[in-house]
């Protein structure tokens, strides 16, 4: 080891700090540190005692360089080291050390895991295979809830992916529909809540997520008999139907159209009437302009705040319209502008859950509220804060008020 480059000590903030002055093993220490914590730095520490050299390379032009000439997040740097890893065969604490840094820099299960997929389609199924075996347990340990069984299951013209939490529980199962562009991941954090009291089942409607490249949407109607086909596939007699905004469209029609399938409804963030504007969205995207689309849609969906820290669900609902075919967004958004079923509600005869919010910049609750008016047997409940995807930015919310509303459905109440 150079003179005057001693083996780092701890500051009262807990980061290594060495006594050298050399800013590279500063910055460099100061970067292990923030990325991956104490065990990174103790494994720095215990290289540097056994070959200084190396040690010193890795922590001033590693992490010393890395850190002042980054240009991603350290989230992204955790993956990318991840992917690394995994092709070159790894199976040291490396790999665990960098995914106990993606985790920390608000990495999800999902993400890492499709970073271990992609690298298996360069580095080959045996590694990835390695990669997964290595760090099962630590990203089982950081779970806050347990993950659906799924299940690929054929729809007529398409298949589409389920997925089903709380397989095991009794009573009336909950369907879950999506929003727009989107897939039933968006319910990653509702679901698993519900499923403490239900049998949850979420699926990805025709032209999304698993469902991509199928026969594109005719209308709503469609998209409600292949909701149809669903329960038969699963053998379920009635669910209890919620649907999110372009979910929600489709909730209302299949109770209209499949009233003896349906125990209660829940319209969250959506409309029972539409728009010309939502058919303009069709039109411009085959004019070329998804790019201003997704800035609007953002905009719409999220509060500002939480676009500016990328969190999880920002990232998913980029990424999912970034993939998107132009051609399933145009005729997804078609059949939501042709929404119309509003002088229709009062003919459903079964509870209704109408479910706004005050932030919401799609659904806005004054047009939410006629669905309340118009129905039977309705309730009425508007979350604050509560945006347009509040079933991933207020989760708990959404749980508590779809749970309150079953326990009243089950009470007889409504």
């Amino acid at each position: 080891m150079a003179s005057g480059e001693s083996v780092p000590s701890h500051t009262s903030r807990g980061e290594a700090a060495p006594t050298t002055t050399r800013p590279g093993v500063i910055m460099g220490y100061h970067a292990a540190s923030t990325l991956a914590g104490q065990h990174m730095v103790d494994n720095l520490k215990a290289l540097e005692a056994t070959n200084p050299a190396l040690g010193r390379h890795v922590v001033e032009h590693g992490f010393g360089g890395m850190s002042s000439g980054a240009s991603g997040s350290l989230r992204e740097w955790a993956l990318s080291t991840v992917s690394i890893l995994t092709a070159m065969g790894d199976c040291t604490d490396q790999v665990q050390i960098y995914t106990e840094a993606a985790l920390k820099h608000g990495a999800t299960e999902e993400e890492i895991l499709a970073t271990i997929n992609h690298a298996s389609q360069f580095a080959g199924v045996p590694r990835a295979v390695n990669t997964q075996r290595r760090i099962h347990g630590l990203l089982q340990a950081a779970r806050q809830f347990k993950p659906p069984q799924e299940r690929i299951i054929s729809l007529g013209d398409h298949e589409t992916l389920v997925r089903e939490y709380g397989g095991e529980m009794q009573g009336t199962p909950i369907v879950l529909i999506h929003a727009l562009s989107l897939d039933g991941r968006m319910f990653r954090d509702v679901a698993p809540r519900l499923a403490s009291q239900a049998r949850v089942i979420t699926y990805d409607l025709r032209g999304h997520g698993h469902a991509r490249g199928a026969p594109l949407t005719k209308s709503l109607g469609h998209l409600a008999e292949d909701l149809k086909l669903l329960l038969d596939v699963l053998s379920i007699e009635k669910a209890d139907v919620y649907g999110a905004s372009y979910g929600g469209a489709v909730a209302q029609y299949f109770t209209l159209a499949h009233a003896d399938r349906t125990r209660s409804l829940c319209a969250m963030a959506t409309a029972a009437q539409g728009h010309p504007l939502l058919a303009s969205r069709a039109t411009r995207a085959e004019e070329g302009h998804m790019e201003e689309l997704l800035i609007e849609a953002l905009i719409r969906w999220f509060l500002p705040e939480n676009i500016a820290l990328n969190k999880w669900y920002v990232r998913y609902a980029r990424s999912a319209v970034e993939l998107v075919r132009v051609e399933e967004w145009a005729a997804a958004w078609r059949a939501m502008a042709a929404l119309n079923c509003l002088s229709r509600i009062p003919e459903i005869d079964v509870p209704i859950l109408v479910l706004a919010g005050t932030q919401d910049q799609s659904a806005l609750p004054e047009y939410m509220i006629p669905i309340h008016e118009a129905a039977k047997r309705s309730m009425y409940v508007e979350l604050n804060p509560g945006t347009h995807m509040m079933v991933m930015e207020q989760p708990e919310g959404v749980a508590t008020a779809l749970l309150n509303f079953r326990q009243q459905v089950d009470n007889g109440q409504l």
